[in-house]
């Protein structure tokens, strides 16, 4: 019973400060529901990115081989380094050049996915003041014509305006302020997934090729990579040819 008496007296409370903040004060509450919606959800997606650790993957690579630390690191599908070191799996029968362009083309797909919502986010952080402000000029727009009205006789009716003004301003400070703080501790941890999942996806695109011999022709891997950068070493092979 004293449950339901403090969830009434909450809503209570809540439509009142609603109702005095005027008419700017419901958008301000939906943009700020809005961007913790979304944030989230990439708060979310962010740990999903981060994945399996990716010393163990080293580990188990060196010590029971590469399908064990794969099916491994697969138990989080979705993890950034899990994305790029399947394109080097996958690709690498068809030269390093092909390895390359299919991790530029997976990174540029999860910055892609990752770059809308942040966006969306910082955007409704940068709204929220602006519309407490809108609130502000209402207000005082309110206060002015009930002076103009009523003279200062009756200070009741001049704190209506006064509170608004007040109120929307605040409801637009307290949206932005932890929101932007939040959003740019996410932008840098998701800098930092994509920076360490990066650097290791080339590492293990290094080991594949340095570990894979010499191929037909006598061509290492190292050989491979310069004879993709150099279409004239092309013309000399079909020249021999």
């Amino acid at each position: 019973m004293i449950a339901g008496v403090d969830q009434n007296s909450l809503f209570e409370a809540a439509m009142n400060i609603l109702l005095r903040g005027g008419w700017v004060l419901a958008p301000i509450f939906l943009l700020g529901w809005f961007g913790w919606f979304l944030m989230l959800e990439r708060y979310g997606y962010y740990f999903m990115l981060k994945g399996k650790s990716v010393l163990g993957f080293w580990k188990n690579l060196q010590k029971k081989g590469e399908d064990v630390a794969f099916k491994s690191l697969g138990k989080r599908p979705y993890g950034y380094f899990y994305a790029l070191a399947s394109d080097v799996r996958q690709y690498r029968g068809l030269g390093p050049v092909a390895v390359r362009n299919a991790m530029e083309a997976t990174r540029h797909s999860i910055s892609v996915n990752l770059s809308k919502s942040l966006k969306t986010i910082s955007t409704c952080a940068a709204l929220a003041p602006m519309m407490g402000l809108l609130g502000t000029v209402s207000g005082m727009v309110h206060t002015f014509e009930t002076i103009k009205q009523f003279g200062f006789g009756n200070p009741v009716l001049l704190a209506d305006g006064i509170s608004e003004a007040l109120l929307t301003t605040q409801a637009g400070l307290l949206v932005a302020f932890p929101l932007m703080l939040a959003y740019n501790f996410l932008a840098g941890r998701v800098e930092k997934v994509e920076d360490e999942a990066w650097s290791e996806a080339l590492k293990f695109e290094s080991y594949v090729f340095d570990n894979s011999g010499s191929v037909p022709g006598g061509s290492s891997a190292a050989d491979r990579i310069q004879d993709a950068d150099n279409p004239d070493s092309h013309e000399n092979v079909e020249e021999e040819k």
